[in-house]
């Protein structure tokens, strides 16, 4: 028996003179999405980080950064924000309008 509540991020996109499209997104679904997304950049720096940087600069260029900046650490900080947004139940996290398109990320 289910007795617990599911928390959701509701996603609300509305365009003028439409209806607008509601995306319920369980956490549990954005906690493995993240969390599966994160070993997969986790496995892709190191795969990177073992071939070595080639000679053209442009080139260069787009593999250096994987080597400073660590991809599945920004994912994990993306995922320990959204832990914590977890625990605030009715919160608009956003609700922007611009150009007659309304965009509302709420947690229910």
């Amino acid at each position: 028996m289910w007795n617990k509540s599911v928390s959701l991020l509701k996603v609300r996109i509305k365009v003028q003179k439409h209806r607008a499209l509601i995306f319920p997104l369980p956490f549990w679904v954005v906690d493995e999405f993240l969390e599966a997304l994160r070993d997969l950049a986790w496995f892709g720096e190191m795969v990177v980080r073992r071939v070595p940087l080639p000679q053209e600069e442009k080139a260069r260029k787009h593999l250096s950064w994987v080597k400073l900046i660590s991809p599945s650490g920004i994912i994990a900080t993306t995922h320990s924000f959204v832990n914590d947004l977890y625990r605030h139940k009715g919160l608009d996290v956003v609700d922007v309008e611009a150009g007659g398109v309304q965009v509302k990320i709420s947690i229910k």
